[in-house]
């Protein structure tokens, strides 16, 4: 038998070239769809109070909480939920499209029901388009009459004052679903 011999401190070249065509094709690529790609916020001037407000809700989670999930096919849910129990109401298609005075009177009602909540989740279908949805975070932001209004306590006056803002802080519960 004949013995193999192989020598350990043998160098090699090693060809970089088809990775260099590979980050030259992708660096492009990368930048363009970052372009496209954009994370929207809406920044709002609200009162310093609910912005307080806000902020309180923030630090001290309420066992209630408020969602509104829309579907297509199915209309508006909106889902209180108060101490583990979930209350839904439904505003089904009127005419095939969505029932937005209806929409905004529940709103209120809610709203009436529980003046500390300033933060909603909204739960879009993937099929209802982008203008529909906003204009369920336009009905739910604020009240539409001017007479409704709906208490808030403020910390440097030590008493209760009223707003239009039902509410302000829209949050999307169901982003990474697609």
């Amino acid at each position: 038998m004949k013995k193999i011999k192989i020598n350990h401190h043998s160098e090699f070249e090693l060809d970089l070239a088809p990775l260099l065509a590979v980050m030259v094709k992708l660096v492009p690529v990368l930048l363009l769809s970052s372009a496209f790609v954009q994370m929207m916020v809406i920044e709002t001037e609200l009162p310093q109070v609910v912005s307080e407000a806000i902020q309180r809700q923030e630090q001290q989670p309420t066992p209630t909480s408020v969602a509104i999930e829309v579907d297509a096919k199915d209309g508006i849910n909106i889902v209180v939920t108060e101490k583990g129990k979930d209350q839904v109401e439904n505003i089904p298609l009127k005419n095939g499209a969505f029932d937005y005075p209806t929409l905004h009177q529940k709103l209120v009602a809610v709203k009436k029901a529980h003046p500390e909540i300033f933060k909603i989740e909204l739960n879009p279908d993937g099929k209802v388009p982008y203008n529909e949805v906003v204009k369920v975070m336009d009905e739910a932001r604020q009240s539409r009459d001017n007479t409704i209004k709906f208490p808030v306590f403020d910390t440097k006056q030590g008493k209760n004052v009223e707003t239009n803002y039902m509410f302000p802080e829209i949050v999307f519960a169901n982003m990474m679903e697609g």
